[in-house]
């Protein structure tokens, strides 16, 4: 074995190809998707008892009697309170009583549009490539191995150097307008997409609407029962007391009041 010899192979191309690229562009889009539903109760408390009745039904729900807890207000005048899923409101102006559920869904489409652009890549790729061996061929180490082994590094060299040529290229003013073009070609479609699905969201929150509605009538009926009961209450004793009469006995149970009263 003696020293090893070196095959070498120089490389210096100047570039001018042209070149094929697929541009992708990407787009996403979101949107807010809000369903609203309400069933409302019309109360007939001012053809029963007159209009004191209905501003004692406000005092009530105000909780200025301290057997029944207030609602909340708000800066409409509106009372409400939180049900679970629903929201019991009770709406002074029109004298009702109304059970609303509202639902948000986040919902988002996505699209991309793609075409080929032709690109042209120039330049000048220069390097040497070496392989060695020896003249005894130790470990199989022979000339027309260098040279075949030069010549696998040279390849690989050159395609590295060519694909690292083509990045270093400023894009040119047709690539750069292309992407504008594709951008808004997948967002039009994007938006599209957005819609079909809002539309489908819709029909399946609108289910939901119902069945909670559904679920909590029961607890709402029996929150505006509790309400309507203790204005009846009220109102009954304020009017006896107010035409000298006086209250024997006022007792209740869970939703039944029990009155006594001496006109």
């Amino acid at each position: 074995m003696c020293n090893p010899r070196k095959v070498m192979i120089h490389v210096n191309k100047t570039i001018e190809e042209a070149w094929r690229q697929t541009l992708t562009e990407e787009a996403t889009v979101n949107g807010l998707l809000t369903q609203e539903a309400e069933i409302s109760c019309e109360i007939k408390l001012a053809e029963e008892m007159g209009g004191a009745a209905l501003t004692m039904l406000e005092q009530v729900l105000a909780g200025e009697f301290a057997e029944f807890a207030a609602w909340s207000q708000d800066s409409a005048g509106n009372f409400y309170r939180e049900l679970d899923d629903i929201t019991l409101v009770y709406e002074p102006e029109k004298q009702q009583f109304v059970m609303r559920v509202r639902l948000e869904e986040m919902i988002s489409a996505k699209s991309q549009a793609a075409a080929e652009i032709c690109q042209v890549t120039t330049g000048t790729i220069a390097f040497t490539a070496i392989g060695y061996y020896y003249d005894d061929g130790w470990k199989g180490r022979t000339e027309k191995s260098a040279l075949q082994e030069a010549s696998e590094q040279a390849e690989i060299r050159f395609e590295y150097a060519l694909a690292e040529l083509k990045k270093e290229q400023h894009e040119s003013v047709a690539s750069a307008k292309l992407r504008v073009v594709l951008k808004d070609e997948a967002l039009v479609t994007a938006e599209q997409r957005l819609e079909e699905k809002r539309e489908t969201m819709r029909l399946e929150l609108r289910h939901q609407l119902q069945a909670k509605l559904a679920l909590q009538q029961k607890n709402a009926f029996y929150e505006i029962n509790r309400a309507v009961g203790e204005t009846y209450r009220q109102t009954l004793c304020r009017l006896v007391l107010e035409n000298g009469g006086r209250i024997i006995s006022d007792r209740q149970s869970g939703s039944v009041i029990d009155l006594e009263l001496e006109i």
